[in-house]
């Protein structure tokens, strides 16, 4: 069968900037720099007092397709503009650009499914200044919350080994479009399947199904639901034990599927969705329940309250389970994101800008960059160093830089080097076709299988970011400079 073509995301207003982006085209419309070229960065970190084993770890970048769909498309509408004229905030040059816009930017980063670091840049947009800045929220929105699924996936993915994650929570957000979203950003991060069945159907993924919780209840009695769910399900019946009374309700889906007969089923498969109680004994009583009555042997599901340490320490007692299903928020502790202006030109030349936070590693990291990935000869990453873009790169046998979280001098050695962004966007519209979530799936698979183990485990030690001697030496300065020192 022909490949389809990717679908087009959802539509997204052009108001769902904050009311601030648009002050800030009128006011430097009247300024006179709305059309002054300018670089922006956008970086991602773990929220402050978030997870401790996640406080370093590596993110699985998600969300930069969504975004560039949503980039080429952004377009204010009449009736958009229409209510924010009488707002007074626009003068005539502002509402000019902005009935007339077509988005016209470059775009760089990763590509999609890259493993990228806290703190170090994962997009830039250059442009008018009136334009970079507008899309802010679109981009800090965009590639936080689908960052943040896809890295919370990577890790469950890591904790269950062998065994199959799905994910059962995305379709219960039920946001306009963002739902088969979050499904997309969690597949790409290394999830088997979704249960929602918007992302299944746009994105392609594997789709599974459970047993209703309600449906038990509504039906005039247990085992006549269980019969029809088994007929309803008839590839592969997934059937759920009673949180309440697991053991009862074992004995009803074993009796139940007995009057069916083994030779019904055939070679399908029966799933078995336990979620709560000892897991590792009910997985035990199940198995040897469904033996005793003739029936195949069914595939175990874990549910309920399940995290990483939880998934990895059934899969060291080798709980029989063959898959983990995720019901409970992927995105509970979303990354935070900056998306800081870093360069303006005047008059033909780069001029750097920063901005000034609480400490050295809360502030932003001025000028234009190049960022590299050293490896060494297996391919595993061992750093990252920031570069000005017309610096020559640091030697793969020699890389001494500043680590940008302890401002340390720091000394590493690799075998290879290679920019870690590419063109993704040029004046606004997309340089390479859009890939299916599969292909990007495997990207953050083969990025998180080439990451040393300790860069890997939960509560692992920071990987090492930095910046060259010169990018080191001019955020000094600038820092110096903006606290009068």
């Amino acid at each position: 069968m022909a490949q389809q073509p990717i679908p087009p995301f959802l539509p997204v207003s052009a108001l769902s900037a904050d009311l601030d982006a648009f002050v800030s085209v009128g006011a430097a419309s009247l300024a006179g720099f709305a059309d002054a070229r300018a670089t922006f960065e956008c970086t991602l970190a773990h929220p402050r007092g978030g997870r401790e084993e996640t406080a370093t770890g590596f993110m699985v970048l998600a969300g930069v397709e969504p975004l560039v769909d949503a980039l080429e498309r952004f377009k204010l509408k009449t009736d958009e503009l229409g209510w924010l004229e009488p707002l007074g905030i626009l003068d005539t040059g502002a509402f000019e650009r902005l009935r007339t816009m077509r988005f016209a930017c470059d775009v760089d980063g990763p590509p999609e499914g890259t493993v990228v670091f806290p703190g170090e840049p994962i997009l830039s947009i250059e442009g008018p200044f009136w334009q970079a800045q507008l899309v802010a929220a679109l981009v800090k929105g965009a590639l936080a919350t689908s960052t943040t699924f896809a890295s919370r996936a990577a890790r469950l993915a890591l904790a269950a080994g062998s065994a199959e994650i799905i994910e059962g929570y995305s379709a219960s957000l039920h946001r306009l479009g963002g739902n088969a979203l979050a499904g997309r950003a969690a597949f790409i991060g290394g999830v088997a399947a979704t249960t929602n069945a918007l992302a299944a159907r746009r994105y392609r993924i594997p789709i599974r199904t459970s047993m209703p919780q309600n449906l038990v209840l509504g039906a005039p009695d247990a085992e006549r639901a269980i019969t029809a769910l088994s007929k309803t399900m008839r590839d592969r019946p997934c059937l759920r034990l009673d949180p309440r009374s697991p053991l009862t309700s074992l004995a009803i889906i074993v009796a139940s599927l007995k009057k069916r007969g083994a030779a019904h089923f055939g070679k399908n498969d029966i799933a078995l969705e336990i979620a709560s109680g000892d897991r590792i004994e009910l997985a035990r009583a199940a198995t040897e329940a469904f033996r005793a009555a003739g029936l195949p042997e069914p595939t175990l599901v874990c549910s309920g309250d399940l995290d990483e340490r939880r998934i990895a320490e059934l899969v060291q007692r080798k709980a029989r389970y063959s898959g983990f299903l995720l019901r409970e928020p992927f995105g509970d502790e979303e990354l935070s994101a900056h998306y800081d202006l870093v360069a303006v030109e005047r008059d033909g030349q780069w001029a750097p800008r920063i901005r000034v936070g609480e400490s050295a590693t809360d502030t932003s990291d001025p000028g234009r960059k190049v960022i590299v990935r050293y490896a060494d000869r297996s391919g595993a990453p061992v750093c990252d160093v920031a570069h000005a873009t017309k610096e020559r790169f640091l030697p793969s046998a020699d890389i001494r830089f500043v680590e940008r979280h302890s401002a340390l001098p720091t000394r590493l050695a690799a075998q290879a080097m290679t920019p870690l962004f590419s063109p993704i966007m040029r004046a606004g519209l997309r340089v390479q076709a859009a890939e299916p979530a599969r292909v990007i799936r495997e990207r953050a698979l083969k990025n998180v299988k080439a990451l040393a183990d300790r860069y890997r485990r939960a509560g692992c030690e920071a990987y090492p970011y930095g910046l060259t001697p010169t990018l080191a030496e001019m955020k000094t300065s600038l820092l110096e400079q903006a606290r009068g020192v």
